[in-house]
């Protein structure tokens, strides 16, 4: 009988285990991804029934395993290629039946002599016998050996079914769908077949904000009604219209839950009340950026890249949205319970150059004084970062209750010695910048990495502005100047209808807007010339692209939806999506037109409600939804196990979202595209949040408060 080739047979074991063989298809199927062959392996130990080879022998099955040896020391399978190859990702099968999952691991690959990391493939706390691990594009991974470095499994044996290498390519296969007992990292709720075709938020509505749903399937005219989710009388009605239907004047006072129904579809059930979507969010925006923190999170081990937050690189924009987050509703984080307790640091240089904070302090204030305290400690010169530091020092009056004199004493004098220094302290990921001087015009369009977004200085020279006021200093009109300088650059070189200056900057487009914005709004006197027409023409291109039955603000006005790229990781987007309503609500301030700052208003909500269902795939941004939000049922198909942040174990952290694929109807699609959370999704999404805030309830939230403290007690929840 002659053998089928391993990659044969592992194509077999995948198309059986999708429930694929002998399905007629709709349409012709791509060619299927054949794994990378290798040609030897080896390990650091092995026992004799379950030798190395049965790793790589394309047999999924504990009959043909690799089983180590007890160890006390990480031990390595490696494998050898036989010529170098780009690699994309590994599916790693490892235990004994549904359990004994290997729990912590690595992948390293052979490179100029030496073994190195890639970043994306550690994973810690693994419980799920499958699991999927794409390579980031941090490196590429073009090696002729590479090797599985196993630190932690069940009774200190590792246990290897099979080690599946994937060549680099536009995607990584997923991993089979049916397994006897679904990993932990399957979707957790209904499959895609059962998803209700009514889109909607499907935890809930503010009290007298816009409330829509999306119908794909229906056609206009198709009356709805909203009743509540046990039955009884049709407490709303309406028609459905360009495949919406809009119940904005549904506003009941009970604690029930209701559900649409319309053509013989009913939708999850979802609730409407005072100040919902805060209610279901606050606590939970804290939460991350609690367990996401570098060295002090839930994973306590270093990260390649990493400064105040895992995985933040220098464009987390930690500092630039916690702070209008406290400063527009103070209260309600100072409610909150505690969480952090200050830890002294092992190593002076990582952290400490700031007192500590006072014990009874908010936590989202300790969140402000640690990302402080890590860059001045760290002496981080990187533009991005070192303008982080004008928040801290406008908040001052509102921080100063919790907070020693000498946090602000050190950070002012790091920040206005440092801030129009041009050089940097060190090479940093995914570098754009040229010139750290923070008072020079920025030029450069940055890339969809969203690592150099235009304008982002405007608004930290304007605070900074404010600063040097209340300082006294005689150089305070510089900021001003350079702030009036960049935007006088912007007016004239910016063209809206480019995607890559809008929904091209990914998650960090938000900072482009709101600085603007908020530059007309404080100083309409020495704002430049052109700057509220720029802004009107930006809001024209958002109303434009957001004319479709999701209200979903497109990459481009053809068929583009998001930015898409020819690789694995290019380009997974919640980061915008839930950034941005910063930039509507601070866009609607400033306009004229009360059609346009309605409808403004209406896309915020709109993004918002994307998040939380309204969209093709009918689920969260987060996997873990069903678990950290009230009233979500249908969480993000997968997370990502491992990645450079490791934020598998975190709270509320915004996994994934519909790609171009997905839209503008086709939830069949299904789980397609990169899924991976990380800290510059969350911060967009608190940004938003602190809009929201201010447009909610009439905060000034920049208002100068440089000389009156109680002008802050008018900041309401």
């Amino acid at each position: 009988m002659q053998s089928t080739p391993r990659h044969a047979r592992l194509l077999q074991i995948f198309a059986v285990v999708s429930g694929l063989t002998g399905t007629a298809l709709a349409q012709p199927a791509a060619p299927a991804l054949a794994p990378v062959q290798a040609v030897a392996v080896k390990a650091d130990s092995e026992n004799p029934k379950y030798p190395a080879t049965n790793a790589i022998d394309g047999a999924v099955s504990d009959a043909s395993r690799w089983v180590s040896q007890p160890f006390t020391q990480p031990v390595a399978l490696e494998i050898n290629l036989g010529s170098k190859q780009k690699l994309g990702g590994t599916h790693v099968f490892s235990g004994f039946g549904d359990k004994d999952a290997v729990e912590s691991f690595s992948m390293q690959f052979w490179k100029d002599g030496k073994w190195v990391e890639i970043p994306s493939a550690t994973v810690d706390g693994n419980k799920a016998t499958a699991v999927s691990v794409p390579f980031d594009q941090t490196v590429d991974v073009v090696t002729d050996k590479i090797r599985l470095l196993v630190r932690k499994s069940p009774k200190d044996i590792a246990r290897i079914k099979e080690l599946v290498l994937w060549p680099f390519s536009v995607e990584l296969p997923a991993l089979p769908l049916a397994a006897p007992k679904p990993a932990p990292n399957a979707a957790p709720a209904a499959s895609q077949a059962k998803m209700p075709e009514i889109y909607l938020n499907q935890s809930g509505f503010d009290f007298g904000r816009p409330k829509k749903f999306t119908a794909p399937t229906l056609a206009d005219g198709t009356a709805f009604t909203v009743r509540p989710a046990k039955g009884g009388a049709a407490a709303f009605s309406g028609t459905i219209k360009g495949n919406k239907g809009d119940f904005t004047g549904f506003n009941p006072t009970d604690e029930n839950e209701y559900v649409v129904e319309a053509g013989g579809i009913t939708s999850v059930p979802f609730r409407i009340g005072q100040w919902w979507l805060e209610r279901v969010t606050y606590q939970n925006m804290v939460n991350f950026m609690i367990d996401s923190r570098h060295r002090l999170g839930n994973e306590r081990d270093p990260c390649v890249g990493s400064y105040g937050w895992r995985d933040d690189h220098m464009f987390g924009w930690e500092l630039t949205t916690l702070v209008p987050q406290y400063l527009t509703n103070p209260s309600a984080y100072d409610r909150m319970p505690r969480q952090i307790t200050y830890e002294t640091p092992a190593n002076a240089k990582v952290w400490g150059a700031l007192q500590p904070p006072a014990e009874n302090a908010p936590d989202i204030v300790k969140l402000i004084h640690w990302g402080a305290d890590v860059i001045v400690t760290q002496r981080l010169s990187h533009e991005m970062l070192k303008s982080q530091l004008a928040y801290f020092l406008y908040a001052w009056p509102a921080l100063k209750q919790f907070l020693p004199q000498q946090n602000y004493d050190a950070v002012r004098d790091y920040a206005f010695k440092t801030w129009a220094d041009s050089a940097a302290d060190r090479k940093y990921p995914y570098d754009e910048s040229s010139d750290h001087n923070l008072l020079a015009v920025k030029t450069k369009i940055g890339p969809t990495k969203g690592s150099f977004p235009p304008g982002f200085s405007v608004e930290p020279n304007l605070l900074m502005y404010e600063v040097a006021k209340r300082e006294n200093r005689p150089d305070a009109e510089l900021y001003l100047n350079a702030a009036k300088a960049q935007a006088d650059w912007m007016i004239e070189n910016l063209d809206w209808a480019v995607p890559q200056v809008t929904k091209g900057q990914r998650m960090s487009e938000f900072l482009t807007m709101t600085g603007l914005a908020n530059f007309l709004r404080l100083y309409p006197d020495k704002a430049p010339a052109g700057l509220a027409n720029k802004i009107a023409d930006w809001a024209k291109v958002m109303i434009r692209r957001s004319d479709n039955m999701w209200d979903f603000r497109k990459l481009d006005d053809a068929d583009g939806w998001t930015p898409m790229e020819a690789h694995p990781q290019k380009w997974n987007e919640p980061g915008n999506v839930v950034g941005l309503p910063a930039a509507l609500l601070a866009a609607k301030q400033v306009v004229a037109d009360p059609k346009m700052k309605a409808r403004l208003d209406e896309i915020a909500w709109a993004q918002f409600d994307n998040m939380f269902g309204r969209n093709p795939t009918g689920r969260h941004f987060s996997y873990q939804a069903p678990r950290d939000i009230e009233g979500v049922e249908n969480g993000w198909f997968t997370f990502c196990p491992g990645g450079i942040g490791k934020l598998a174990r975190a709270r509320f952290v915004l996994d994934g979202s519909p790609k171009n694929f997905h839209y503008p109807y086709h939830p069949e699609v299904g789980n397609k595209g990169y899924t991976e959370g990380w800290i510059q999704f969350n911060t967009p999404f608190n940004a938003s949040m602190a809009y929201l805030a201010f447009d909610q309830i009439k905060i000034w939230f920049f208002r100068r408060i440089c000389e009156d403290l109680r002008k802050l007690e008018a900041l309401v929840e």
